[in-house]
C-alpha cells in the first residue's frame, strides 16, 4: 500500500523537526532574562564560522494526560552574519488537523538591549504543503529589524489531540550549532522513559522535577549537508521514544487474546506487531464470489503465474479510479467518499483510494490461487530499517507480497504510476515484514538494477560557424526517474510542467533558449515519460581564430564534479542504481574539419559498479559528428559506501566529469 499518508505520531515528529532552526520551544510564561554576555558576544562559541547559533533549544513534552499530548517550545538564537539574518527573517510553525498552536510569541533583542516585540496582528495562517490528501498549514510571521548581532527568541505551545509520545522522534542535532539542547519529558505512566538512541551514546534521561525527566547535550555542531549523504536520521543524533504496550486482540467472553510488545526483545516484539496487523490480511483475503469471478475473468486463458499477476496488476491500475491520485477530486469531496466495508466494494464501485486498490489486487491474486501477505517495510529516504529496530513507527504497509513458486513478488498498484515489478525507490532494498492471516515472516524487497531506471537522451543539432548550437531534443525517463517525475507532476498543468523544464535547462545552461516543448505519457506508466523540445544555445562552441572548441556531450554541458570536497564526514548514499544513454548528432559548419576528435577512454571499476563509455565518429559524407555515451552506476546493487571509500569514489566521478567535459577541435580550412 502507498505510504504517502502521515500517521498521527509521525506527524508529531515531523512538526517538531520540519523548519530546521525555526521551530522553537518554551516552558516559561515570561521571557527569560538576556545576559550581558549573550548581548556582547561577537563570534559563535560552538563553530567559528557559523552564521547563527542557538544559545539554548528546549522542548518540554507532557504526556501525562490520558487525552492530549502537549509540547512547549522555546529557543534563543544569536545572529552573526547576513546569511544568518536571511535564514531567520521568517518563522513558520506547521500544524495540521488535530493539532493546535497556542501562545505563539517572538521578539528581537538588539545588541544595546532594546527589544522589539512581535504583535499578534503580525502572525497569520497560510497553507505550506498540500499533497496526496495531506494539507499542512502554518502560523507564520516575518521578523523585523533582523541584522547581525541581534538575538531572536520564539516560543509556543503545541497540543496534539488524542496522541501519545510513544514513537516520537527527538532531534539532538539541528542545522545550526547549539550551545545547549534539552528535552523535558513527563511520561504517561510516570515510569522512567524508554527510548532508543541513534548516532550518539552520550545522553540519557535523568530524573528532573515535577514528574519530568531531562535529556540534554551541549556544544552540538550543526548537521551540514554533503552531496549524496544518507538520510538525516542515519547521521544526526536523535532519540526514539519507545515503551512496552499491551494490545487486546480478541475478547470472546470466555477467553482474551492479547499481545505484549516489548521493545527489548525483537523476536517477540515483531511477532506482536504481526498479530496486530493480521486483520488487514484477513480483510484482504476474505472469500467473496464476486472477487473470485472477477479474478477468473481477468486471467482467462493465462496459465503463466507471472502473466496472471501482470493482468491483475494492470486491471487494478487502469480499471479502478485511484481517488488518491485524482486531481479532479477536492480534499472535501475525498473526505466524503463512501466508506469501503469490504474489498468487493472496490470492485463494485470501480473507485477507491490507493490502499484499497492494493487490497483489491491482493484479493484478486489470492482468489487466483496465490498466497498473499501484506508487506511492511521501512523508508530508505528517512532511515535504513532493520528488524533489530523495535519500533513499528519505522515501518509502513508498502506492498502486497505474492508468492510465485518459492519467491515473494512485491506489487503496489495503488501507487498510481508504479510499473509492475518495481517499488518506489525508498521501499526497495528494505527488510520487509510479511503479515498473513495467521503467520508472518521476514524477507527483503529487491533493488531494481540500473537497466530498469534508464534515461535515454537523443539530440540532433546543427553547429553554426559562430559557435551557436541549435537542435531538437528527445528525453525518455524510465523506472525510478519516470516515477519521480509522474509523482511530482501528475496534478500540474501542461504549462507548469513546460515552465519547470525550461527552468531546469536554464539552471544548467543560463543562455539556453527553449521552445516547442512537448511532454508525453505523464499518466501512462506503460510508456516512458518523454520530453521533447527545441533548444538554441548562443556561443556554445568557443571560437578562437580559425578554430572552434566543441564539447560534444551536450546534455552534460556546464555540470560540475559531483564531489568537490577533499574530505568527507558521512557515508555516501545513492538512492538507486541508474543508467544513461546519449545519442547525439551534430552537423558541423561548412568549411570546418576535425583537427582533434579523440574520444576519452572507457572508465569504470573492476567490479562494474560503474562505467562510462564514450565513442566519437564522423560521417564524412554528411559532415556530421556522431557522439554516443553510455553510463551506469549501482552495478551489483551497490548504492551505499562507507566514508573510507570516498577518495576512490571522488576520483572516479572526477574522471567521469572530465570525460564528459572533453572538447574536440574544429579548424576552418
Amino acid at each position: 500500500m502507498i505510504s504517502h499518508f502521515l500517521s498521527r505520531s509521525l506527524l508529531v515528529c515531523f512538526i517538531v523537526g520540519l523548519a530546521g532552526g525555526l521551530l522553537v520551544l518554551a516552558q516559561d510564561k515570561d521571557w527569560r532574562p538576556i545576559t550581558p554576555e549573550e548581548l556582547s558576544v561577537k563570534a559563535p562559541l560552538v563553530e567559528p564560522d557559523a552564521d547563527a547559533e542557538a544559545i539554548f533549544w528546549e522542548i518540554r513534552i507532557d504526556d501525562s494526560s490520558p487525552e492530549d499530548l502537549s509540547l512547549r517550545h522555546y529557543v534563543r538564537v544569536k545572529i552573526f552574519t547576513e546569511r544568518g539574518r536571511e535564514k531567520f527573517s521568517k518563522l513558520d510553525v506547521p500544524f495540521t488537523k488535530g493539532i493546535k498552536i497556542k501562545d505563539l510569541s517572538a521578539r528581537v533583542i538588539r545588541p544595546d538591549g532594546t527589544i522589539v516585540e512581535i504583535n499578534n496582528d503580525d502572525i497569520f495562517e497560510r497553507e505550506i504543503i498540500k499533497s496526496n490528501g495531506v494539507k499542512i498549514m502554518a502560523r507564520s510571521l516575518a521578523m523585523p529589524n533582523i541584522e547581525p548581532g541581534v538575538i531572536i527568541e520564539y516560543r509556543y505551545k503545541e497540543t496534539i489531540k488524542s496522541a501519545g509520545a510513544r514513537g516520537m522522534h527527538l532531534e539532538f542535532q539541528r542545522d545550526i550549532p547549539i550551545q545547549k539542547i534539552a528535552y523535558f519529558y513527563k511520561p504517561y505512566n510516570g515510569r522512567p522513559p524508554q527510548y532508543e538512541s541513534y548516532n550518539f551514546t552520550d545522553t540519557k534521561f535523568e530524573k528532573d522535577q515535577k514528574g519530568f525527566w531531562l535529556a540534554s547535550r551541549t556544544n552540538i555542531p550543526a548537521l551540514k549537508e554533503e552531496p549524496k549523504m544518507p538520510p538525516d536520521d542515519m547521521v544526526r543524533a536523535w532519540m526514539l521514544l519507545t515503551g512496552s504496550s499491551l494490545q487486546i486482540l480478541n475478547n470472546s467472553g470466555f477467553s482474551i487474546s492479547y499481545t505484549i510488545k516489548n521493545p527489548t526483545n525483537p523476536l517477540l516484539y515483531w511477532a506482536s506487531v504481526a498479530g496486530e496487523e493480521a486483520p488487514l490480511a484477513k480483510f484482504m483475503n476474505k472469500e467473496n464470489g464476486d472477487i473470485k469471478s472477477a479474478a477468473a475473468e481477468i486471467t482467462a486463458g493465462v496459465t503463466d503465474p507471472e502473466e496472471k499477476l501482470k493482468k491483475i496488476y494492470a486491471y487494478c491500475q487502469t480499471q479502478i479510479n485511484n481517488t488518491t491520485f485524482d486531481p479532479s477530486i477536492t480534499d472535501e469531496q475525498r473526505s466524503k467518499l463512501p466508506q469501503i466495508k469490504s474489498v468487493a466494494d472496490v470492485l463494485k464501485r470501480k473507485a477507491a483510494s490507493s490502499q484499497y486498490v492494493d487490497m483489491l489486487f491482493g484479493a484478486l491474486a489470492n482468489a487466483s490461487g496465490f498466497e498473499t501477505r501484506v508487506a511492511f517495510t521501512g523508508d530508505r529516504s528517512k532511515m535504513f530499517f532493520s528488524q533489530q529496530m523495535t519500533n513499528e513507527k519505522l515501518i509502513h504497509p508498502a506492498a502486497i507480497a505474492v508468492k510465485v513458486d518459492e519467491n515473494w513478488k512485491y506489487c503496489n498498484p495503488g501507487l498510481r504510476f508504479l510499473p509492475y515489478g518495481m517499488l518506489v525507490w525508498y521501499e526497495e532494498g528494505n527488510a520487509a515484514l510479511l503479515v498473513g492471516e495467521s503467520k508472518y515472516n521476514w524477507d527483503n524487497t529487491p533493488l531494481s538494477g540500473y537497466e530498469a531506471s534508464s534515461t535515454k537522451r537523443t539530440g540532433k543539432f546543427t553547429l553554426a560557424e559562430d559557435g551557436t548550437l541549435d537542435g531538437d531534443v528527445r528525453i525518455e525517463l524510465n523506472g525510478q526517474p519516470g516515477l519521480t517525475y509522474r509523482l511530482s507532476g501528475y496534478d500540474e498543468t501542461p504549462a507548469k510542467l513546460e515552465e519547470s523544464l525550461k527552468q531546469d535547462i536554464k539552471r544548467q545552461i543560463s543562455v539556453a533558449e527553449v521552445s516547442n516543448v512537448f511532454i508525453e505519457n505523464v499518466s501512462d506508466n506503460s510508456k516512458p515519460v518523454v520530453e521533447k523540445y527545441k533548444i538554441h544555445i548562443p556561443n556554445y562552441a568557443q571560437k578562437t581564430g580559425k578554430r572552434l572548441f566543441l564539447q560534444p556531450s551536450v546534455f552534460e554541458y556546464g555540470k560540475s564534479p559531483l564531489f568537490s570536497s577533499a574530505t568527507r564526514k558521512y557515508d555516501i548514499f545513492f538512492r538507486y542504481p541508474w543508467s544513461e544513454a546519449d545519442n547525439i548528432e551534430i552537423a558541423l559548419p561548412a568549411g570546418f574539419d576535425l583537427d582533434n576528435a579523440e574520444a576519452p577512454g572507457a572508465l569504470g571499476d573492476k567490479q562494474n559498479i560503474s562505467a562510462l563509455n564514450i565513442r566519437i565518429r564522423v560521417d564524412k559524407t554528411n559532415n556530421i559528428l556522431i557522439y554516443n555515451r553510455n553510463f551506469h552506476f549501482g552495478g551489483g546493487g551497490n548504492v551505499l559506501f562507507r566514508t573510507g571509500a570516498y577518495p576512490v569514489l571522488k576520483n572516479l566521478f572526477d574522471s567521469f566529469n572530465k570525460a564528459d567535459a572533453h572538447t574536440i577541435t574544429l579548424k576552418h580550412t
